[in-house]
């Protein structure tokens, strides 16, 4: 069960990986593809791995090249890089869709700051649903602008609108 969990996060992660091969030229790149792979696994009601994509978040946060950053993207990494690692450590750690979307709401408020410090080639979609969060909202960065909602999975997957377009270089 474990390999096929593995098998599965590594080509979910090759197919993301491939769509933003641009991307990960910037110093993030690695950490957004993971980000990506967390999100496509709860839209898909996928607790493990979601937390396994997590993990591989976690440690590409560590690996981060700050030598590839202007001096304003290096202290907004600076300014980022413990919140992303906090929410991706809890998601890591609790392989349960209820608490994993719980910290993916301020992960995904996180990585649109750092996304938009961060313009790769290849353009994000910024996305809103007015249902999750107890009907609060609350929103994520997709590499897709059509909508496959991470905080309502199966039940309601288109729920969600782009609300704004971070465009490439």
């Amino acid at each position: 069960m474990k390999k096929s969990m593995l098998i599965v996060v590594i080509i979910a992660t090759s197919f993301v990986q491939h769509l933003f091969a641009q991307t990960n030229n910037q110093p993030i790149g690695k950490v957004l593809t993971a980000y990506l792979n967390l999100k496509n696994a709860l839209t898909s009601d996928d607790a493990k791995t979601a937390s396994a994509s997590a993990k591989i978040m976690l440690d590409e946060i560590s690996k981060v090249p700050m030598d590839k950053m202007t001096s304003e993207q290096h202290t907004l990494w600076a300014k980022y890089m413990k919140k992303l690692s906090y929410d991706a450590k809890h998601i890591s750690e609790v392989a349960e869709l209820d608490h994993d979307r719980e910290h993916f709401m301020s992960l995904s408020k996180n990585m649109y700051a750092v996304a938009k410090a961060f313009p790769g080639s290849t353009p994000l979609y910024y996305q809103f649903c007015p249902m999750a969060n107890d009907g609060k909202g609350a929103y994520w960065v997709s590499e897709k602008e059509k909508v496959s909602n991470p905080y309502m999975g199966k039940k309601m997957p288109t729920c969600g609108s782009t609300k704004e377009t971070l465009t490439g270089k």
